[in-house]
């Protein structure tokens, strides 16, 4: 057994020894390419690709990967080894397999579901199910470039045991600091459904404290924008914490599995900033003592309970209630006329509005329809005799769409808070 996890170890040497290599083969490259800073739409395009590729092989640098997965894919001859890492790292040539491969591939879920036995195993790609066989699932610690660790928790062909379980007590068991840490290499088989679950489908993690629920939903989120990154972007999600020690505490996780730009914030801080509000907040000390430690036990619960009217069926009717009345008076009466002889109906208007932009929130519906309109006056500009008249006409469409615009009503977050309270306090 020492012949064999010395020969395993010698192997795993010489590979990251060559993949250290090739990655530091490729930064340099990269870096010797000036930065463009010129304002050529297609080379700041080409910019931002290489300057996205230099950050992830600078990230990939010291380590590369943590696991191995040995697998034949049934209609192949052969088995082919796929290291897993935080950080997809592709050869130098185009068409090659990946030196390494990111953890939330399709094919990366083999390394997580596949827990032993003799059985095939398959995991799903675009294409569609692929099957194959596991000969080799193998854990590896590499820390500052330097091989730590060499762990197989499955070889088909050893009569071996398993260690998956040494090995997570171990990595569970390293030096930790007051940061919560990403857990992309000990990821256990239940975690990875949550994590790759389908993009639609809401979920509700349960578990005690400590059981990795917040640790398990920040890594579904760095999955969600690899995965659906054509759809779904960084800029458009948000996290909300309790508390600032809580966003403190995390803040690190996403940025270490190559995550940036998503906003992290309080709930009571998002808000202040939605509705452009400079206050400070009262303590909540009473309030936290009112509802954990009286001493008759917990206040009993209703709709007209203080602080539960918002979280109840009552407001959530109310807010509907105010929707659809706004909805009903948002377009302003009669046809939209830029210039004498030219005339955009009602109906058109309120059929853009109602139907082809229903989907969208009250607010960004006026926009579509106020661009919707732009878009339209230029199709009649088009049709002017003369350039004279093009200017005229021009000029009287500017004037008429800001005071068409103007009498939509203003949705202002402040403005529309305030008409809910208003109704609420009406008799």
């Amino acid at each position: 057994m020492d012949n064999d996890f010395q020969s395993a170890y010698q192997e795993e040497e010489r590979r990251l020894n060559d993949t250290i290599t090739e990655i530091d083969r490729q930064l340099s490259r990269l870096r010797e390419i000036d930065v463009y800073t010129g304002h050529d739409f297609t080379e700041q395009v080409l910019e931002a690709s290489r300057e996205e590729k230099r950050q992830a092989l600078a990230k990939s640098f010291t380590e590369p990967y943590f696991g191995r997965l040995d697998f034949q894919e049934r209609s192949k001859a052969e088995r082919s080894p796929l290291y897993i890492g935080k950080i997809g790292v592709d050869h130098a040539e185009v068409g090659d397999q990946p030196m390494v491969i990111d953890w939330r591939a399709p094919v990366a879920s083999l390394f997580y579901s596949f827990t032993g036995g003799d059985d095939a195993a398959e995991y799903e790609a675009p294409e569609g199910i692929i099957e194959g066989l596991v000969y080799l699932k193998r854990n590896v610690v590499i820390r500052k470039q330097i091989l730590e660790r060499v762990s197989d928790t499955y070889n088909r062909e050893s009569d071996q045991p398993a260690v998956s379980d040494e090995f997570l007590v171990y990595r569970l068991g390293e030096n930790k600091d007051n940061k919560l840490r990403d857990i992309v290499s000990t990821i256990q088989a239940e975690q990875d459904k949550i994590i790759r679950a389908a993009k639609n489908t809401a979920l509700i993690i349960q578990g005690v404290a400590g059981s990795g629920k917040t640790t398990v939903a920040l890594h579904r989120l760095a999955y969600l924008l690899y995965q659906y990154k054509e759809q779904v972007t960084a800029e458009k999600m948000i996290i909300f914490a309790p508390n600032h020690m809580f966003l403190d505490y995390i803040s690190d996780v996403l940025p270490e599995l190559g995550v940036g730009d998503i906003q992290q914030s309080t709930f009571a801080d998002w808000a202040l900033n939605v509705l452009e509000l400079e206050l400070a907040l009262g303590d909540t000390t009473d309030k936290l003592n009112y509802w954990f430690e009286a001493e008759g036990g917990t206040p009993e619960l209703s709709d007209d309970t203080s602080d539960r009217f918002k979280g109840s069926v009552k407001f959530m009717q109310l807010i509907q209630q105010i929707v659809t009345s706004m909805e009903s008076t948002s377009v302003p009466s009669g046809d939209f006329i830029p210039w004498e002889g030219a005339l955009l109906p009602e109906a058109s208007i309120l059929q853009w509005f109602n139907e082809e932009y229903k989907p969208y929130p009250l607010a960004k519906r006026k926009e579509r329809v106020m661009a919707r309109i732009h878009r339209w006056v230029e199709m009649e500009l088009k049709k002017s005799p003369s350039t004279a008249t093009l200017k005229d006409r021009k000029k009287k469409a500017a004037t008429r769409e800001k005071a068409y615009a103007g009498k939509w009503p203003k949705y202002e977050p402040l403005t529309l808070y305030k008409q809910i309270f208003q109704a609420v306090k009406a008799p």
